[in-house]
Parts: C-alpha cells; sequence; structure tokens
C-alpha cells in the first residue's frame, strides 16, 4: 500500500517538531526549505532544497506521492503556498483567504482592525521609495520600520534618528518579497503575545505571554512567560478581540497568534500584528509544557480532516528562552548545558547549532541558538532559575575577523531524496 506523507513547507527549528509528529502519526514527510542547512533535511523522506513560495513547482515535484496534509509551522512567508497547495492537492483543510492574506500582508492588518473599529496607531506603507520616505518623516519618533510581508524580525528596526530612517527603509526593503514597506509609530506599554487555537468558531485554547525584546534598534523576541498576570477584565476583553478577529477573517479552525501592546495606563489592547498558523519562537513548546497541549498533533490532525483535542492537562508556570549569540563567527564550545538540564526547573534545552558551525549575531529570529524551557511554581523562582541558567550556560564562539566577507548566498536549488 502507497504510504501517505505530510507535506511541511519549512525545515527550521520551529517546523522540525511537524516532521517527528507527523511520522508519529504513521505518515511519511516530504520537507520543502532552501537552506543547504535545513534541520529538515535530515528528518524528511523526500527533502526538496528550493523556495518554499513557489507551489506549481512544489506540486509538481509531489504530484507523484500520495499527500494527505500541509502544514507550515511558524512561517509567514508560506501561508500562501499552503492555501494554493492545499487547494491543488485537494487536501481537507482549505485555509480562509483573508486570514492567510492578513499574515502576510502587515498593511492589510491594520485595515481589518480599522474595519472592526479597534484602537490603531499610526502607520505608512509604499512600494514606492520616495513617496514612503516621505510619508514617514511626518510620523513622531521612535518608529518602527518593518517589511509588509516578511516575518522573523528580518528587516526590523527601531528608528529614533531621521538620519538613520533612509537606511532602515532600504534595508526592510530588501526583505520584503513585493519590495513593499510598512513604517508604525512605536506603541509603549507591555508587550505580549497570544498562542490561540480555534475549533468550530470557538476559541479552543489561548496562552498569553509576557514577551521580551533585545533591545533598539532591533527589538527582537528573546523569550516569553506564561501566564501573563493581566487583571481579568483585559484578559477577558482580549479573548473577545481574538473572536471578532477571527470573525471578520472567516478564520474558524486552526491556531493563530497575535502580537499586542497593553497601555500601561488605560489597559487598552493594541494588536500590532498576527499569524494564521502555529507561533514561531518555540511557542508550541510553551503551551505543551504549560497546559500540556501538543498544538503540533492539532494542527495535522486538522489539515487531515481529523478531530483534535485541546484539553488542558495540566497549568504551569512556564519560561522560554530563546538562546542567541551577540557575535558572527564560528561556535567552538558549549558549556554548561549538563549543569542547566540538572536544575529542577529545566524541563527542555535544545541547542541547533553544533561546535564547528558558523552562527550569526541576533538580529533576526532564524538566527538562534536554541531553546531553554523552564517550569516553576511562581514567577520569582521563574526568575531565579532564568539567571541560574545564563549564568552555567555558556557558547564560545569565534568572532569573524573585522571585514570579514558575508556568508556567500545559497547556491542554487536542489533536490535530495532519502529511500525510507
Amino acid at each position: 500500500m502507497t504510504k501517505s506523507h505530510i507535506l511541511v513547507l519549512g525545515g527550521g527549528e520551529d517546523q522540525l517538531p511537524a516532521y517527528h509528529e507527523a511520522r508519529r502519526l504513521g505518515y511519511g514527510v516530504i520537507g520543502v526549505d532552501q537552506r543547504p542547512d535545513a534541520l529538515g533535511a535530515a528528518a524528511a523522506d523526500l527533502f526538496l532544497r528550493m523556495t518554499t513560495r513557489d507551489p506549481q513547482r512544489i506540486a509538481a515535484m509531489v504530484g507523484h506521492l500520495d499527500v494527505a496534509a500541509v502544514i507550515s509551522p511558524a512561517s509567514d512567508a508560506a501561508q500562501e503556498s499552503v492555501a494554493e497547495l492545499s487547494r491543488i492537492l485537494g487536501t481537507p483543510h482549505q485555509p480562509a483567504p483573508d486570514a492567510v492574506r492578513a499574515s502576510v500582508d502587515k498593511g492589510y492588518f491594520h485595515s481589518v482592525l480599522e474595519r472592526l473599529g479597534l484602537p490603531t496607531y499610526r502607520h505608512v506603507q509604499s512600494a514606492d521609495p520616495d513617496e514612503l520616505a516621505r510619508a514617514a518623516a511626518e510620523l513622531p519618533l521612535p518608529v518602527i520600520v518593518k517589511p509588509s510581508d516578511s516575518s522573523g524580525s528580518k528587516g526590523v528596526q527601531v528608528v529614533a534618528d531621521p538620519l538613520a530612517l533612509p537606511a532602515a527603509l532600504d534595508e526592510a526593503r530588501r526583505y520584503s518579497f513585493s519590495g513593499r514597506v510598512i513604517v508604525e509609530e512605536m506603541l509603549l506599554g507591555r508587550h505580549l503575545s497570544a498562542e490561540a487555537f480555534l475549533r468550530d468558531a470557538r476559541l479552543g485554547t489561548v496562552a498569553v505571554t509576557e514577551r521580551t525584546t533585545t533591545g533598539a534598534p532591533r527589538m527582537i523576541t528573546t523569550g516569553h512567560t506564561v501566564p501573563a498576570e493581566l487583571p481579568p477584565a483585559t484578559e477577558i476583553r482580549l479573548r473577545s478581540l481574538i473572536m471578532d478577529i477571527c470573525g471578520e477573517l472567516g478564520h474558524v479552525d486552526g491556531p493563530v497568534n497575535f502580537d499586542f501592546v497593553v497601555d500601561d495606563r488605560t489597559e487598552e489592547i493594541r494588536f500590532i500584528e498576527m499569524g494564521a498558523r502555529l507561533g514561531g519562537n518555540g511557542m508550541p513548546l510553551l503551551v505543551k509544557h504549560a497546559y500540556g497541549i501538543n498544538t503540533y498533533e492539532a494542527a495535522l490532525r486538522l489539515a487531515l480532516g481529523e478531530d483534535f483535542d485541546l484539553a488542558p492537562r495540566h497549568n504551569r508556570k512556564t519560561a522560554l528562552r530563546i538562546l542567541t549569540s551577540d557575535t558572527d563567527g564560528i561556535l567552538r564550545t558549549v558549556e554548561g548545558a549538563d549543569a542547566v538540564r540538572a536544575l529542577p526547573q529545566t524541563v527542555e534545552l535544545q541547542i541547533f547549532a553544533n561546535p564547528g558551525s558558523r552562527v550569526h549575531r541576533y538580529t533576526q529570529a532564524g538566527h538562534k541558538l536554541g531553546y531553554l524551557l523552564l517550569v516553576a511554581d511562581s514567577h520569582t523562582e521563574l526568575r531565579e532559575a532564568r539567571t541560574r541558567a545564563e549564568t552555567l550556560l555558556r557558547f564560545g564562539v569565534e568572532a569573524d575577523p573585522p571585514h570579514a566577507p558575508r556568508t556567500p548566498p545559497v547556491s542554487p536549488e536542489l533536490l535530495t531524496e532519502k529511500t525510507p
């Protein structure tokens, strides 16, 4: 009998658990990623080394196989391909078109908030460099500059000096697939995230997390703590707003995540962006350890047209810390991993880079070195355990010499196949 396969777009650390979960459920795995060092290459039965943004070509390459479902956790860039491949291959779950668009077009997401009458903030978007520069110069500083249709914090900067704005716009444009850049008023307040999962137009589960970031100019996520300590009325309001947004977009089943800011004085909620897919930066791991819910399995079963389970098994205070390097270079040593794993609060330590591999300064989410998951009885204990772990764990990086040439671009796409 021909074995059915799950097609997973992306082969990074946040897609890899979907490979393992698909195999656990009895399916073969087809992986797609253009990066030569993609983790998924060794975990797939068939691995296509190519862009995830060419659904027609992907469909042609897998047409001889039985593809039961298509999924792409943590990747906004691949969601249009997920939708198109689901249609071409006739898989059971078809993503809502408007939800896909809101995931890949930050300007469109702003328009959705405006249609609903939700609190918004000043922003401008354009593919015309001169027009955008003129409009952005009218916004009060500081502003956030980002590609309109990218993810993983690529090309995102905080700009407080008007003289730095042109370079920030140019960098963001380089990371945009469409050449469109959005400039937003910088919001002050608590930065939080919500990792939710809908079932039959109802909120099956939601994890609200306190989000920590690097400082300006990059403001990239470095960790999450759950549960965030919100007033009950604010959390009830958040759940209602999530359902309003999902209803407007026709997103009735499946994962969705939001970044938002809560005003310290008024408790007003302002949404920044969303993704109608499993969150990145280890969010499904956080949900698993905090609540005992396997959202990778739930997302796969949804894509397969099967029933799925969102019942919580427990409720634990959990922190996720993203492990990073502050320099480009070669990783030479990893010290203290065993000692960190021995801490009573440690439930998981994943390190993606091996000694001898090239690592990069943490200027985008794809440059992370690993994840640390901690569970404790109180937020104070979590903070103390995190401090202890950061003291123990050390990455020895041999920094690149000044003016060293950059890593060459990805080589031409190749197709590799592994015999099951």
